[in-house]
């Protein structure tokens, strides 16, 4: 595989820093998104947080059976086969949200413009950064919504909401459920998804 292919493919996990996770914490209260919060991931090549809904039921039974995260990309995509249908994990987390933070305005939209096809998106700026008519009608135009930060004393607020969920034209597909047990085997690690202790 070309070098340039692998780069697109990428979704190793990243370390984030307190801040970050806080951040985006705080973000996705301003944004109204429940879930849990993995941030600091590298998806695609982009550096971004994603906010996911936990089955916990689905969760509890890939414990049972023994099916952890699969992040391999290429042995996603062979539950797309038939003969693997009747054997596929179920989802343990729903893709909620993605969030971009950054300085410059252009960068961050245009990692988070890379997600539109699976779920909803948002761009978080510096509060020294004050998005103008240009970002803010770039932002509607792919329905991402813009964040910025407050002052050092207080949160985060939300400039203009963006759309609610996917692209109309999105389609589940093996490479949306890859992302999934990206962001199921981070929220694992680090312990962001609580186990029954009932019997």
């Amino acid at each position: 595989m070309p070098e340039s292919d692998q780069l697109c493919l990428l979704g190793e996990p990243l370390r984030p820093e307190r801040r970050g996770n806080a951040v985006a914490g705080q973000a996705a209260v301003a944004l109204g998104w429940s879930g849990a919060v993995a941030a600091g991931m590298r998806l695609f090549g982009h550096d971004v947080a994603v906010v996911a809904e936990v089955d916990q039921q689905a969760h509890e039974q890939r414990l049972g059976t023994g099916w952890g995260p699969v992040t391999d990309r290429m042995s996603v995509a062979l539950w797309e086969w038939p003969e693997h249908r009747a054997t596929v994990p179920p989802s343990a987390v729903a893709l909620r949200g993605v969030i971009a933070q950054g300085q410059r305005w252009q960068r961050v939209l245009a990692s988070a413009v890379g997600f539109i096809g699976f779920c909803s998106t948002a761009i978080v700026l510096e509060h020294a950064h004050d998005p103008g008519q240009h970002c803010l009608l770039t932002a509607h135009l792919y329905g991402v919504s813009v964040v910025r930060l407050g002052p050092p004393e207080g949160g985060p607020s939300l400039v203009q909401e963006g759309r609610d969920g996917p692209v109309e034209t999105a389609r589940p597909s093996t490479l949306t459920r890859w992302v999934e047990e990206l962001v199921y085997s981070r929220l694992l690690e680090d312990h962001m998804i609580r186990t029954s202790t009932a019997g």
